[in-house]
């Protein structure tokens, strides 16, 4: 319980410190010490008197095994005690004859040993006296080696030298001449750049004055594209205008006719319709005869039932109107149309191409 290492008294030493603080820490310390030194004095003291009672112990027991037991178990307990501290004997005989065994080839193993370490020592120093003479000779033959692998590399280089020097006086005068080659050559390069770039500036003046001849004729086709078109659609617009005043005309024409037959049928309504006609519709009209080749052929009338008072005659549809005005005889002229004449369709427009 009081085997306390280093460790475990630092340990202790600092939890103390840290929860006790450094002024106690002297006081604790010698008082811990007076406290161990006491409890191991008092465990020494145990210690002596457990001794003392074995001791005193022994020599009672037997005291009292001889006072109490019968003679035949004690003079068994005698033989078994002799017979015990025979073994006992004879245990210790062979264990010193066995430590004498060992021990003897302990030194025979070691007198073995010495002599091998002084063989191997033996082997080892004339070893390293081998491995002298061949560093020796191995030196001296590098020595040699190297002193005659110095003097060709001082030749090799001595040549080297004279070799770098005729090659530096060659590339000098191969510089040289390149020097003059890229000087002609630059001249005559240069003077080809000159001779590129005049007719480079010939070529691109050239090509403005073509650029500016090409735009000029394209602006001129553009201006007459533009004027064409410009005609184009004023002579669209103009055939348009033309159309509309055609179908306006056509349409007052049909209205004009339609008026007038229309007048000429309220007319007729007025008379008693004729025997043989058909009513269609509200309108009676008078068939005419068979076609006869001495006989030009008969108008149709067109007679309307009498309508009540007030009220206006039911329309006719145009295209009936149409039909039935191509039948009717030319209407005698009045004055009213003496005095305004007759209009007439413009042309048709003539399609182009």
């Amino acid at each position: 319980m009081l085997n306390l290492g280093f460790q475990e008294i630092l340990v202790i030493l600092f939890v103390a410190l840290i929860f006790l603080g450094p002024n106690m820490l002297p006081e604790i310390a010698s008082g811990l010490g007076k406290a161990i030194r006491e409890v191991r004095k008092a465990a020494a003291d145990i210690k002596n008197e457990i001794s003392l009672d074995d001791a005193i112990r022994g020599p009672l027991a037997e005291l009292r095994d001889a006072t109490m037991l019968a003679p035949e178990e004690l003079k068994r307990r005698d033989e078994a005690q002799k017979a015990k501290r025979k073994a006992e004997l004879e245990e210790r005989e062979r264990k010193l004859r066995e430590e004498a065994e060992r021990r003897r080839i302990e030194g025979e193993e070691q007198k073995r040993r010495d002599e091998e370490q002084v063989a191997k020592a033996r082997a080892e120093r004339e070893e390293q006296e081998r491995k002298a003479r061949e560093e020796q000779e191995r030196k001296a033959r590098e020595e040699t080696e190297r002193r005659r692998i110095e003097a060709e590399e001082r030749k090799h280089r001595d040549e080297e030298k004279a070799a770098k020097k005729r090659a530096e006086k060659e590339e000098q005068e191969r510089k040289a001449r390149e020097e003059a080659e890229r000087r002609r050559i630059e001249g005559e390069e240069q003077k080809r750049r000159d001779e590129e770039q005049a007719a480079k500036a010939r070529a691109e003046r050239e090509e403005q004055e073509r650029k500016a001849r090409e735009e000029a004729e394209r602006r001129r086709i553009e201006g007459e594209e533009r004027k064409h078109r410009d005609e184009e659609k004023a002579a669209k617009k103009r055939a348009e205008r033309e159309e509309q005043e055609r179908k306006s005309r056509e349409e007052a024409e049909q209205q004009h006719a339609a008026s007038k037959v229309s007048a000429r049928a309220a007319k007729a309504a007025e008379a008693r319709p004729a025997a043989g006609s058909a009513v269609v519709s509200g309108v009676t009209m008078v068939m005419n005869p068979p076609p006869d080749a001495n006989r030009p052929p008969l108008p149709v009338s067109v007679v309307l039932p009498p309508a009540p008072a007030g009220a206006r005659p039911p329309p006719v549809p145009a295209k009936s109107l149409r039909s039935m005005a191509s039948h009717l005889p030319p209407p005698l002229p009045s004055h009213a149309d003496a005095k305004s004449p007759r209009p007439s369709l413009p042309p048709l427009p003539r399609k182009k191409g």
